[in-house]
């Protein structure tokens, strides 16, 4: 689990914006169905994980500078496209799910981007939601004509007080209640 929101580390993880040279970039066509996985390490058995904290993902795109991955470490603009929230009143979405799935909006201006993903154990005491963030290098192709907004900077998109990182301890204690009063933190979903 990730805590400092101010921290560079939450745009990708930790150390994240010092590996981008060597690594691989995916294409992906504006409009496609993509998905991140829960990981693990080499050393662990090959059992499917599951996200097992109550929460919700979101997912962002970046576009790099000049179109250079090797080198961008995500301190440009960001604009959100997706939100996987509750799916019930007491169930999140991504509760027992094995990864979270989403589509890239099919006007997303072609380019380089950073694809980021995150998953928010949300709690209702101070400083203590835990944020999962990954990020993916993506080669975005397609029509483009879309004008992605609005746009946030990590860090700065979020405050330790917004209301979808303190959250109320009502949609917080266990057995979840009220979740659809959730509110997540960010921007709102840009649909291209």
């Amino acid at each position: 689990p990730f805590y400092d929101i101010y921290s560079p580390d939450i745009r990708c993880g930790r150390g994240a914006s010092a590996s981008g040279i060597g690594t691989q970039t995916a294409t992906i066509h504006a409009g496609s169905k993509v998905g991140f996985i829960v990981g693990r390490s080499a050393d662990e058995p090959l059992e499917p994980y599951i996200i097992y904290h109550n929460g919700p993902g979101q997912a962002y795109l970046s576009k790099a500078p000049d179109g250079d991955l090797d080198h961008y470490q995500g301190d440009g603009d960001w604009f959100k496209i997706a939100y996987l929230g509750p799916e019930t009143d007491t169930w999140w979405m991504t509760r027992g799910q094995t990864g979270m799935n989403f589509t890239i909006p099919g006007t997303t201006p072609p380019g380089m981007y950073l694809l980021r993903v995150e998953h928010l154990y949300v709690q209702s005491a101070f400083n203590s939601t835990q944020f999962y963030v990954a990020c993916a290098q993506v080669n975005v192709q397609g029509p483009g004509g879309g004008l992605p907004g609005p746009l946030v900077k990590f860090p700065g998109a979020y405050a330790l007080d917004d209301e979808g990182i303190l959250v109320k301890p009502e949609i917080y204690d266990w057995p979840n209640s009220n979740l659809l009063q959730y509110r997540p933190p960010g921007p709102p979903v840009w649909e291209g």
